[in-house]
């Protein structure tokens, strides 16, 4: 051990986080902190024996070496902080609350040990475990911990970002032809557009698409990121309805396909009338 200290990151992308994920995270957080902890009063104890002090004064010291904190955030903004062992007992927020942040921290002042957990739901930004201490050892072994309980959580799909340029273009295309079918539907049933709508229709379909294509690309984009808000960068996933997020998530991928492609259909076939 020297009294530099080194400090290494690993960084939470495209991961979802089950109950038991969270469960389990808390408990290895809760082991490590521990086994450090121990690790130090070991060290400070036999450091204070041997300047002769008393044997309560040496308890005082060695109880204020370390600091373990957890702390949820839910989705109505409320904070939850506690003991491990209740969090692990009761079980009772992750039970009945969204939870939207984690926030899982340790400190002692031995070893200028520390570990960090920031796990938060968001559509942007990353989550991270960042690991530092004078034991590189000690930080080696954390950071491989947490990396081997990282590849056990199961990835978020990355379908909808992989494809994002793809889905956007399929989507104005898709509301173009919708707009072309109703604007035809109109021109032949003389319900709005003029004749010399329907000489410009006729004639210049090019730059009626390219205009269609000007107004639908904002609905397109606006589309794209409300389905991407359904595959969060990182998901927790607690509540009561937490079994069912899977199949919520489908129902409304469909729900949005169903009500782009019902209404291009059915003008599609009203204007073959």
């Amino acid at each position: 051990m020297n009294n530099l200290v080194e400090k290494r990151e690993v960084w939470i992308d495209n991961k979802i986080f089950t109950k038991n994920d969270v469960l389990s995270l808390v408990r290895l957080f809760v082991k490590i902190s521990n086994e450090i902890i121990d690790r130090a009063k070991e060290i400070k104890r036999n450091e204070l024996i041997q300047k002769k002090l008393s044997a309560n004064t040496i308890e005082e010291i060695i109880d204020d070496i370390g600091t373990i904190s957890i702390e949820f955030t839910t989705s109505d903004n409320s904070t939850y902080t506690g003991s491990s062992d209740k969090i692990l007992e009761e079980d009772e927020i992750l039970s009945t609350k969204k939870i939207t942040d984690i926030f899982l921290q340790f400190y002692e002042n031995v070893s200028d040990s520390k570990l960090v957990i920031k796990i938060k739901q968001s559509d942007l930004s990353k989550g991270y475990v960042s690991v530092e201490s004078q034991d590189i050892s000690w930080v080696n072994d954390t950071t491989r911990l947490a990396e081997n309980f990282l590849a056990k959580c199961r990835n978020q799909s990355a379908f909808v970002k992989k494809f994002k340029i793809f889905g956007i273009a399929m989507t104005v295309l898709i509301l173009n032809f919708l707009l072309l079918n109703i604007i035809e539907l109109f021109i032949k049933t003389k319900i709005i557009f003029p004749k010399i709508m329907h000489s410009l229709f006729n004639k210049n379909l090019f730059i009626v698409f390219i205009v269609i294509s000007l107004i639908t690309v904002t609905p397109a984009i606006s589309i794209y990121n409300w389905l991407q808000k359904l595959f969060p960068r990182i998901e927790i996933q607690s509540g009561k309805y937490f079994q069912q997020a899977e199949k919520e998530k489908r129902k409304k991928i469909l729900m949005v396909i169903s009500l782009i492609l019902i209404p291009t259909i059915i003008s599609f076939l009203l204007r073959l009338l």
